[in-house]
């Protein structure tokens, strides 16, 4: 007799989410969590009348799962949707440049050279080509040019994904992109067809947080029913127990054990590769190859009357061969409302990553100063911050680097010899909220299903075993 169905080890967005998909399916699920609170690295701060972000500040959906989830949890009611009428920026020739959104706008924008945009319209006839380790860089180049990888790609990869763009996988990163190329021979091709076969989103597309910040997200999943959070509690060992897993912890009120039939890691890799360590040496070590990128976010609170820029957008992208300390910059009071005072203005700074792995480990004082040289004269602040936040992520992102596609198919070929194991984390499948709600649902159905199989295969040796005692019927 097992002491739970499912065990869930890590209480981020991936392990909450998984856990809810399964709740809606009837399975209670035990959930395991190291640090003193769940949510991983998704946490709202409201201070000073400001609401920041420890990491995720919204979530960019076209999935209806995730519609589905959001109405179903009861969060519609707390939703908050982006102005979709916000520009947004890139850093350009050391002045911030509106991005254009549409076909007509990208014609007719500065952002590129007439070259740039004759190289773009040509890219129905560049031939196929790549390779299984083609990176981000090489992929963008051949089909589109270096200026637009300069502009507009390494912003987007740099800035959002902490990534470089030279050794992050095409195939991981762009996966529709380079699914198009082989296809249909060409991203522009590809999405005409597509288009004309009207093969268009359940939902259009829409980006949104929460009243309260997105830990509002994080509260509701952890306080669903049939969800036993358990927090403190840091797994030390997994280990196969006839059909099933034990699972050992230690916790502030000592250690505890559970027997298990389908056991979920959400983890980071370098956690998943420790404890699948006794389990597959081949699983471990892919796990434990998969490189991550430190970050720091800066929050500044300033006065509007202290900023001359129109704080008319989203924020703004920064090319790496701008020099500037920071990857970019969310004008997050912009973005959702209560974000900040009354007459206030709320700026998110993000720096490190792939490109200035060090400054994470800067003082306080040398980031904010940086980032301060550096927006002051794009945005014209004048005077100092009174609301000055860091946050610091020595492992915040993982990183798609080299045959990305190989080393991760490679781990679910030996997540096949371990049957009832299942790993679901931003190291697979994406790193964004919206795609980690999904994968959980994913993983959810994987976990029923074979908790199905199992009870049918148990009762079906119960009516055969039957069958053979004396005076049963035939």
């Amino acid at each position: 007799m097992k002491d739970a169905p499912v065990l869930i080890i890590g209480g981020g967005i991936s392990g909450l989410s998984t856990a809810w998909w399964l709740v809606q399916q009837g399975i209670a699920v035990e959930l395991w969590e190291a640090d003193d609170q769940p949510g991983g690295k998704i946490r709202s701060t409201r201070e000073q009348g400001y609401l920041s972000e420890r990491a995720a500040g919204l979530l960019v959906n076209f999935r209806p799962e995730i519609d589905r989830m959001i109405h179903a949890a009861g969060l519609d009611s707390s939703r908050c949707s982006r102005n979709d009428d916000l520009k947004r920026y890139v850093l350009h020739r050391d002045r911030l440049a509106q991005v254009p959104m549409t076909f007509s706008g990208m014609a007719l924008s500065p952002l590129w050279s007439r070259q740039a945009k004759l190289r773009m319209a040509s890219e129905i006839l560049v031939p196929r080509g790549g390779h299984e380790q083609e990176s981000v860089s090489e992929f963008i180049t051949r089909r589109l040019g270096r200026e637009i990888l300069e502009t507009a790609i390494d912003p987007f990869i740099s800035g959002t994904l902490a990534s470089d763009p030279a050794r992050a996988s095409a195939r991981a990163i762009l996966p529709r992109l380079t699914e198009l190329e082989q296809r249909y021979g060409s991203i522009t091709l590809g999405m005409l067809i597509s288009r004309l076969l009207k093969r268009r989103r359940a939902n259009n597309a829409d980006a949104f947080s929460f009243r309260q910040g997105m830990s509002g997200l994080i509260q509701t999943l952890a306080a669903t029913p049939g969800i036993r959070l358990r927090c403190g509690l840091k797994v030390k060992r997994i280990a196969r127990e006839g059909d099933g897993w034990r699972v050992d912890a230690d916790g502030s009120r000592g250690q505890r054990s559970l027997s298990t039939t389908q056991l979920v890691i959400t983890a980071p890799a370098n956690v998943a590769a420790t404890l699948t360590s006794e389990l597959d040496e081949v699983l471990s070590t892919q796990l434990g190859g998969i490189e991550y990128a430190p970050l720091a976010v800066l929050h500044l609170g300033l006065r509007q009357a202290q900023i001359q820029h129109p704080l008319d957008g989203t924020g703004f992208l920064v090319p790496g061969r701008s020099g500037l300390n920071l990857n970019g910059n969310l004008w997050m009071s912009n973005l959702f409302p209560q974000r900040a005072p009354e007459g206030q203005a709320l700026l998110t700074s993000y720096l490190g990553g792939s490109r200035h792995p060090e400054q994470p480990g800067w003082s306080d004082g040398k980031i904010v100063s940086r980032v301060l040289s550096d927006l002051s004269p794009l945005l014209g602040i004048s005077g100092e911050p009174h609301y000055v936040r860091i946050d610091r992520h020595p492992r915040g992102l993982p990183l798609y680097y080299g045959n990305y596609p190989l080393r991760i198919q490679t781990i679910r070929d030996r997540l096949n010899r371990l049957p009832g194991l299942h790993l679901n984390a931003n190291y697979l499948d994406g790193v964004s909220v919206r795609e980690r709600i999904y994968q959980g649902s994913k993983c959810a159905q994987t976990i029923a299903a074979a908790l199905r199989s199992a009870r049918s295969s148990q009762d079906d040796w119960q009516m055969a075993f039957a069958g053979t005692l004396p005076g049963s019927p035939d």
